[in-house]
C-alpha cells in the first residue's frame, strides 16, 4: 500500500496512480484559519487482491482540531455542455469523478485503484505559533504494517478576520421535503431543513433565501412546484389577512444558527418578470391558488396584493430581527428583450422595496447603466465590464456557464478553477457572490425528483455538479462536496488577503495575486502550485513585521 499526502488542489480519478501526484510536505495557516489539505493511496493491482480495510488515524498536537472525509467518487455523464470545455478539466468524458466528502474513519484500499482523503482542519485562535507536524497514518486490520506520510504545517501569529464577502446559495425547501417523503413544514421537514442550513452557514453562506411564497425558480411554464409559503394568506370577501406564524419560525431558526441576511423570494417570475409567482390563500373557507403563470405581473390584481403584503412582510421581519438584514429580488437572469417586461414589473413595486438593497442576476450592462437595477450580480465572464465602470457593492454569479474560461464549480473542473473565484473577487472589489443550486434535486423545470448520488447533472440540466453543492445523507443532514470545500477555501482566500492588505497595503497583495500574470474573471493561471503559493505569501504578508 502506498499513501501520500497532497495538497488540497488535488482531485484523484479512480484510475490515476498515486505516484503520479506531488507531494505537500509544508504549508501555513492563519490563526482562526480553516486549512485543508489531503492524501491519496493504494496498492498495485494484483490477480488475486482483495480490499484492505484500514483504521485512519492522525497523530498531531492539532489533531482534536481535524476532521477526516474519504472522497467519493460519483457518476458523471455530462462534464459540461457539448462543445464548451477546455484544458482545465480533469476529464472530458463520462466516468467516475471524485466529489462526495463522507466523514470517515475507516477505509477500504483496492488494489489497482486510487482513493483520496480530504482533511480539514479548524485551528483554534489561541493556537500558540509554530511548526507543526502532521501525521496520517493507515493501519491495516489484516495485521498489516501501517504506512504514514507526514505534513509540517506552520501556525502563524496573525488572526483571520471575519468574512465581509456576502454569499447566498439558493435553498431549496420543496427539494428536501420531496427527497425524503415528508409533509412541508411538518416537525421532521423542518429538523432537515435546520440541518441542511447549519451546513450551508458553515460553508460560508451568509444570505438565505425566504419564501414568504413559493420561489418562482426553475419552474416549467405553466407548471408549479410544490408549495413552500411561510406566509398564510386568508381572503375574506374581497379583503387580505395574513399570518405570519411559519415566518417567525423560521426567522427564530435563522437567528438562533447565525444567519446573517435573509434574501426575499423573487416578487416575478424568471427569464422575464412576465408573470405573478404562485401563491396560495385560503378564499372564503377553500385554500387555493390566486396568483400564477395566469397573472399578468403588472395586473391590478396582483400588484394591488403586493401593496399590502410587502408592508406587512417587511413590518414582520422588522420585527423577527431581520431590520436592514434582508434584500429583494425583482426577477432571475433577464436580458435585453425582457427589458421592457422587466422595467414595467420593478416599477410597479420600487416604491415599496427601493429602501432595501434589490439585487438581480443579469448580464446586461444597460440594465445597471439606464438605472433599471441598482445592485446588479453579472455572471462571471460578463462581470469585467461593470468591474471597469466601477459598479458599487458589486456581487458576481455563475450557473450552468460558463464552462470555458472562467472559473465554476463543475465536478469534473479543476479544483484550481474553483478556488480561484477568492482571489478574482478579492482584486476586483466584489463583495458578494450568488450561485443557483445549493440543493436543487429536481430535473430542469422541476419536473420530478432525481437522485443525486447518481444523477449529478439533473437528468442533462446541467453540467454535473451545477444544480447542487451538498449530498442530502440517510439521516436528513448535508454532506459536503469537493466544490463546497473549494468555495469556502477561496472564501478564507478572501480574509486572509483582507488581513494581508491591512498589514501589507493592496499594492502588495494585488501583485502576489498577479505574479504569475494579470488576473482578473477570465484570466488566471491555471497551475495549482501558483495559488498555493499565492496563499503562503498572502499568509506572510498578514504578519506584522
Amino acid at each position: 500500500m502506498i499513501l501520500k499526502i497532497v495538497s488540497p488542489l488535488v482531485k484523484a480519478k479512480p484510475t490515476d496512480e498515486v505516484q503520479y501526484f506531488a507531494a505537500y510536505r509544508s504549508a501555513s495557516a492563519l490563526l482562526g484559519d480553516r486549512f485543508y489539505f489531503s492524501a491519496v493511496y493504494g496498492a498495485p493491482a494484483t490477480e488475486t487482491g482483495k480490499s484492505v480495510c484500514s483504521r485512519v488515524e492522525i497523530e498531531s498536537a492539532l489533531s482534536e482540531s481535524i476532521t477526516v472525509c474519504r472522497v467519493e467518487h460519483v457518476p458523471v455523464r455530462m462534464p459540461h455542455y457539448p462543445g464548451s470545455g477546455d484544458e482545465d478539466y480533469i476529464g472530458h468524458e463520462p466516468g467516475l469523478y471524485p466529489d462526495l466528502l463522507r466523514p470517515c474513519d475507516m477505509v477500504h484500499t483496492m488494489p489497482g485503484y486510487c482513493n483520496q482523503l480530504y482533511f480539514e482542519l479548524n485551528v483554534p485562535e489561541d493556537t500558540a505559533p509554530g511548526v507543526y507536524p502532521i501525521t496520517v497514518k493507515l493501519v491495516p486490520l489484516n495485521g498489516n504494517e501501517p504506512i504514514s506520510d507526514t505534513l509540517e504545517l506552520e501556525i502563524l501569529p496573525a488572526k483571520l478576520p471575519a468574512q465581509t464577502t456576502d454569499y447566498a446559495e439558493w435553498f431549496h425547501y420543496d427539494c428536501l421535503a420531496t427527497y425524503y417523503g415528508v409533509e412541508i413544514f411538518s416537525e421532521r421537514h423542518w429538523e432537515i431543513v435546520e440541518s441542511f442550513v447549519r451546513t450551508a452557514l458553515k460553508t460560508g453562506v451568509t444570505a438565505l433565501l425566504t419564501p414568504v411564497f413559493t420561489p418562482p425558480l426553475d419552474t416549467a411554464v405553466g407548471g408549479e412546484r410544490p408549495t413552500v409559503q411561510l406566509v398564510d394568506i386568508t381572503v375574506t370577501k374581497g379583503r387580505y389577512a395574513f399570518g405570519f406564524d411559519k415566518l417567525k419560525r423560521f426567522c427564530d431558526m435563522c437567528l438562533r444558527l447565525g444567519v446573517p441576511k435573509l434574501e426575499i423570494a423573487h416578487l416575478f417570475t424568471q427569464w422575464g418578470a412576465e408573470h405573478a409567482p404562485k401563491i396560495m390563500a385560503t378564499v372564503d373557507g377553500e385554500y387555493k391558488r390566486i396568483f400564477g403563470w395566469e397573472t399578468t405581473a403588472t395586473s391590478d390584481e396582483y400588484i394591488g396584493f403586493l401593496n399590502e403584503f410587502i408592508p406587512a412582510v417587511k413590518e414582520k421581519l422588522d420585527a423577527f430581527g431581520y431590520k436592514d438584514r434582508y434584500f429583494f429580488h425583482i426577477s432571475d437572469e433577464p436580458n435585453t428583450k425582457h427589458l421592457e417586461s422587466y422595467t414595467a414589473a420593478r416599477n410597479t413595486v420600487w416604491h415599496l422595496i427601493s429602501d432595501h438593497p434589490v439585487r438581480d442576476a443579469l448580464s446586461h450592462y444597460e440594465f445597471y447603466e439606464k438605472g433599471i437595477v441598482t445592485e446588479p450580480i453579472p455572471v462571471v465572464s460578463h462581470a469585467d465590464e461593470f468591474v471597469a465602470h466601477n459598479v458599487p457593492d458589486l456581487w458576481v454569479y455563475y450557473c450552468c456557464s460558463p464552462g470555458s474560461v472562467c472559473s465554476n464549480r463543475f465536478i469534473a473542473m479543476s479544483a484550481t478553477r474553483t478556488r480561484v473565484i477568492g482571489a478574482q473577487m478579492f482584486k476586483a472589489g466584489v463583495t458578494g457572490f450568488l450561485q443557483w443550486g445549493y440543493n436543487y434535486y429536481y430535473s430542469q423545470h422541476s419536473r420530478h425528483l432525481i437522485d443525486p448520488y447518481t444523477v449529478t447533472d439533473g437528468d442533462y440540466f446541467g453540467p454535473a455538479g451545477d444544480p447542487f453543492a451538498v449530498y442530502p445523507a440517510v439521516d436528513g443532514t448535508a454532506l459536503c462536496s469537493l466544490r463546497s470545500a473549494l468555495f469556502e477555501q477561496a472564501l478564507y482566500d478572501m480574509r486572509a488577503m483582507a488581513l494581508a492588505e491591512q498589514v501589507s497595503g493592496r499594492e502588495a497583495v494585488i501583485a502576489a495575486i498577479d505574479r504569475a500574470g494579470a488576473t482578473d474573471f477570465r484570466h488566471y493561471s491555471t497551475d495549482p502550485q501558483r495559488l498555493l503559493a499565492l496563499r503562503e505569501e498572502i499568509n506572510h504578508l498578514a504578519v506584522e513585521k
